[in-house]
């Protein structure tokens, strides 16, 4: 239940504090006052979208924060996302800040809008004033027979399984063109795997065989070179194995001289091993023409392969893994397409069973539902309506289900069965979403919200409306929005939406309203002022609702 909201710089609201009680509670005003302000900062705590433009000129930034009362499905879903909640109490809090960024806050724990969405669904259920052409929209009617079927779990299954199919067909699909492919290009690849399993390529052979064949090529300047260094090293090494032997007898006199003397013969060993090291490396330069010859042709044939195999050779590796494979499926293709064709049929075997369930279930409680529709439309005035949910089988399955739903609607005697969008008038298709809403009411949200959905109707027809809601509101929270005084006057608490000026701004204001204020705002409603007929006719209408 709704308990609290509180409005800060949204649009034309600099503050608003407005608590709510169970019941019915109805807001009035004159067209344009702001209304409709309230009602999209409401839709901001339960995951409509942000808008930078709705932070009040001159402001940094918008605040919509709202207290409610948590049910256990609410409970279910803050425990499910790690939300705490202390003494039944979920605080919401929306920021809009006018740069566009925002922040979304349950108890204090940031959520996505998503999450904000889901939460705001079992929170509010809100029915806004063209939310009757939504009943044109078959997603919507599936949605009502669910509802009241309570098959949340079932149609969760049905649609993991349809997507299931989905991703079984695309698999069997692809690997039947790969197999045709494979088949049309067999010659090719086989003629392509033998060279490349022939060339035994490895990651940075071509690299390896450069470098190689440049010291091949330099093989007479290496040679010239390291015969110098020999020389220079064969000199080194004696001058510095004379050097040591003076030191060592210098040092017989002078102890302090031994540092030098083993810090000399280091050095000494380490002129003799380079030494020795380039005497090797200058014996290994001399290369047979054969392996010159020979490189130069591998290196030419990794070359040719990259060339043609996409330009490397890690991708002519990955090429030559890939002909394998579409070979080997090439091969297996028959066994393989009947596993996969087995699992297809499999999976749409299990599909149309959920599907059967789904539908049973549906037929049962479309039956139930449209006993309830017809009751209630009887009630809003359609005495004579006849009211039929028609769910009828289909031959494939589809992502909801096996299974069409259709309501239909007789509104006078006489007339025949038709489809509600093509029968039903605008006044009509309210009467029917109010008498749906009622029918479904379950315990799922603790709030119901109507925004006008008392359009295009009036007189006796609204009267029944109004006791329609005032009934609903024994079990439910119920908030209204109306410009029917027929509504208006069987309300427990009256709200008045306001504008005014205020220096050279404009505010919405929102106050409750008892006594005189509300028999001249119901009088207002009746007539459009507040005439001695108007304001009696509304004592009047009020004293009828024990007010």
């Amino acid at each position: 239940m709704l308990e609290e909201l509180k409005v800060r710089n949204y649009v034309l609201i600099d503050n608003l504090d407005i608590s709510f009680s169970d019941g019915f509670t109805v807001l009035t005003g004159e067209t344009g006052s702001g209304k409709s302000i309230m009602l999209g900062a409401l839709s901001l705590l339960l995951g409509a979208k942000t808008d930078k433009e709705a932070v009040r000129q001159g402001e940094e930034s918008a605040e919509i924060s709202g207290i409610f009362s948590a049910s256990p499905a609410v409970e279910r879903w803050a425990d499910e996302h790690g939300i705490e909640i202390e003494d039944g109490t979920l605080v919401i809090r929306r920021l809009i800040k006018v740069n566009g960024r925002s922040s979304y806050t349950v108890n204090g724990s940031p959520v996505t809008v998503k999450e904000g969405e889901e939460l705001g669904h079992l929170l509010v259920d809100v029915s806004s004033q063209h939310a009757h052409q939504s009943l044109l929209k078959m997603d919507v009617l599936r949605l009502m027979v669910d509802k009241a079927a309570q098959t949340e779990a079932l149609v969760a299954d049905y649609k993991e399984k349809f997507q299931q199919l989905r991703t079984d067909e695309k698999e069997l699909r692809a690997t039947e063109e790969n197999i045709r492919k494979a088949a049309e290009e067999a010659d090719y690849m086989r003629f392509s795997l033998r060279e490349l399993e022939e060339a035994d390529l490895k990651e940075g052979e071509e690299e390896r065989l450069k470098a190689e064949i440049e010291v091949m090529n330099s093989s007479e300047f290496l040679k010239e070179s390291l015969t110098a260094a020999v020389a220079e090293m064969r000199t080194a090494s004696s001058s510095l194995s004379e050097a040591l032997d003076v030191i060592r007898k210098a040092s017989r006199k002078d102890q302090r001289l031994t540092e030098y003397s083993d810090r000399t013969e280091n050095i000494s060993i380490e002129a003799e091993d380079i030494l020795l090291s380039l005497r090797d490396h200058l014996t290994s330069i001399d290369f047979p023409e054969s392996e010159m010859e020979e490189k130069n042709s591998r290196l030419m044939q990794l070359q040719r392969i990259r060339r043609r195999f996409g330009g490397s050779i890690t991708e002519a590796i990955r090429r030559r893994d890939e002909f394998r494979r579409k070979l080997e499926d090439a091969e297996n293709g028959e066994a393989l397409l009947h596993s996969l064709s087995k699992r297809v049929e499999k999976t749409r075997s299990e599909l149309i069973d959920l599907g059967e369930k789904l539908l049973s279930e549906r037929k049962k409680a479309a039956l139930k539902l449209e006993k309830k529709v017809q009751e209630n439309l009887h009630r809003l005035g359609m005495s004579s309506a006849v009211f039929i949910i028609k769910v009828e089988r289909v031959d494939s399955p589809g992502p909801d289900g096996i299974d069409t739903i259709s309501f239909l609607i007789a509104p006078n005697k006489g007339e025949k069965l038709s489809a509600i969008q093509e029968t039903a008038s605008g006044g009509e298709l309210s009467r029917i979403m109010l008498a749906l809403k009622v029918s479904l009411v379950s315990g799922g949200t603790d709030t119901m919200l109507f925004d006008e959905i008392d359009a295009g109707i009036g007189g006796a027809v609204a009267n029944a409306v109004g006791e329609e809601m005032k009934e609903l509101s024994k079990s439910e929270q119920v908030i209204t929005i109306t410009h029917l005084p027929q509504i208006a006057s069987r309300a427990g608490v009256h709200y008045l939406v306001e504008k005014e000026e205020k220096g050279e701004r404009t505010i919405s204001r929102i106050r409750r309203v008892e006594g005189e204020e509300r028999v001249k705002e119901i009088a207002r409603l009746l007539s459009g002022e507040t005439s001695e007929l108007s304001l009696e006719h509304a004592r009047a209408l009020l004293e009828v609702q024990g007010v």
